[in-house]
């Protein structure tokens, strides 16, 4: 299993209308091959931030599937004008189990 985490800077007034946002984005990650789970969040020591802790069957399942997808465009789409900058990205090699908050089931 992989952990991709994403980190996006949110555009000033805008954290509310993200979270929102990402309920309706999500659906494309729960429909992507090899999607196991995620967990969303504000940045606790920098608020203007929020982090997507997605776990993936594999790193493949992720950069080869879903993100040339038509799901990872709608995806992008529905949180447009929310976020500032480049969305940083990073993967972990998590062995064969997600972590609890993602195994527990997703939120938004």
């Amino acid at each position: 299993m992989v952990i991709e985490i994403a980190h996006f800077r949110l555009a000033p007034g805008k954290a509310a209308a993200f979270f929102e946002a990402m309920v309706t984005a999500a659906q494309f990650l729960r429909t992507a091959e090899g999607y196991r789970g995620h967990v969303v969040g504000r940045g606790v020591e920098a608020p203007d931030t929020a982090s997507l802790i997605v776990a993936w069957r594999s790193h493949a399942d992720h950069v080869d599937g879903f993100e040339p997808s038509e799901g990872h465009d709608r995806f992008l789409a529905a949180l447009e004008g929310l976020y500032e900058g480049e969305i940083g990205v990073a993967h972990i090699e998590a062995g064969d189990a997600a972590p609890a908050c993602i195994a527990a089931g997703s939120s938004e």
